[in-house]
């Protein structure tokens, strides 16, 4: 029985609805929180690319891992360059 004193009020008809409603409640704020979405962007992204080396040539798999490696190196350089213009 989950923890509070008012579980004992609830009816035992509903008890099972109501914790499936609550555990579903949990997991659903728990996929909305940014890390986890982010790890799930990237996981979606590499069971992609994956799929891509295992059915395509190597050449085509690397074109679909180049965004993943050049984007962040891109949005580094444009935060420092931004940084650098009004800093100096």
């Amino acid at each position: 029985m989950p923890r509070g004193d008012w579980w004992r009020f609830v009816p035992a008809q509903e008890r099972r609805r109501r914790r499936f409603k609550a555990w579903r409640l949990r997991c659903r704020e728990r996929l909305l929180r940014r890390p986890v979405g982010i790890g799930l962007a990237f996981a979606t992204y590499g069971l992609g690319l994956l799929w891509l080396l295992s059915q395509l040539p190597p050449v085509v798999g690397l074109l679909a891992l180049a965004p993943m490696v050049l984007l962040p190196l891109l949005g580094y350089l444009t935060y420092w360059l931004l940084w650098k213009e009004f800093h100096e």
